[in-house]
């Protein structure tokens, strides 16, 4: 036996847009105009904000660009001096920059 509860019902826009209707003429409060007509207050209260959205803002959802920084990649090489001084050295480095920063780190 299956349990009706879980059954959805899909309404067409005509059904929705008359139901609707109903309701914004009913005296009953929401709940019990909402189980009369064999749908949830929720269902109710969607319709009716899709039913009032201007047709040129199809949702509630914007379109944001990430302005958050990208994870840099792992580097390729670390190198670790006594001091705690570190160098990090990524993918594409440049080795002649590389050479020219060499001889201004402190000597071992």
């Amino acid at each position: 036996m299956q349990n009706s509860a879980l059954i959805r019902k899909h309404s067409t826009p005509e059904q929705r847009a008359k139901i609707l209707q109903a309701w914004r003429a009913s005296p009953l409060p929401d709940k019990a105009f909402a189980a009369q007509a064999g749908v949830g207050v929720s269902t109710l209260y969607a319709w009716r904000r899709g039913a009032t959205r201007p047709p040129d803002r199809p949702g509630p959802f914007v379109a944001v660009p990430n302005l958050l920084p990208t994870v840099p990649a792992a580097p390729t090489y670390r190198l670790h001096w006594p001091g705690g001084l570190s160098l990090e050295l990524r993918s594409g480095f440049a080795a002649a920059e590389v050479a020219a920063l060499l001889p201004l780190l402190p000597a071992l």
